[in-house]
């Protein structure tokens, strides 16, 4: 018996189907994501999400070139889903929910539970200028970040923004 190799197209359908279970209405969503709109996401039962501010992860990552930004975020999440947002100004990291109960660090941002959020298509995984898109794409349902990696980002890139920034 052969054994089955699961495709990049197989994982991001079924990270996809995933995450529109937190979408208000399921149609809704997946038609706008087919129309390259962002998709609101309910917060607090799949996921939540660390909104870190992009001078942050800047510093932390040494520079600003989106590429290089995304491979050191691959890095220092290990692979965890990241999406930026608002012309690079916002990087979200999700996490599981029960990060909303302890997170304490005030310069970033857990979404608390049942917060909309708006969410790029998980096949939009490449910058374009003014366009949010996944950073670090969702590898498969529920392979989120460890929120002790996200926070250790956000000090570091805090530190680092702190002392005069990426450099």
């Amino acid at each position: 018996m052969q054994p089955h190799v699961t495709t990049g197209a197989e994982r991001a359908l079924a990270a996809e189907h995933w995450l529109l279970c937190a979408a208000p209405d399921v149609a809704v969503a997946r038609k706008e994501w087919q129309e390259g709109m962002e998709v609101l996401l309910r917060c607090g039962v799949l996921f939540t999400a660390i909104r870190i501010p992009g001078f942050f992860v800047y510093a932390a990552a040494g520079g600003e070139e989106p590429v290089d930004v995304d491979a050191f975020l691959t890095k220092a999440l290990e692979g965890g889903p990241v999406f930026a947002s608002s012309g690079l100004s916002r990087y979200y990291a999700l996490v599981p929910p029960s990060t909303a109960r302890q997170w304490r660090d005030q310069s970033t941002e857990c979404r608390a539970p049942r917060t909309l959020l708006g969410v790029p298509s998980v096949r939009r995984t490449t910058y374009e200028d003014g366009r949010s898109y996944w950073a670090v794409p969702m590898d498969s349902p529920a392979a989120l970040c460890t929120p002790d990696l996200v926070d250790q980002l956000a000090r570091s890139g805090q530190e680092r923004w702190a002392l005069g920034g990426a450099s």
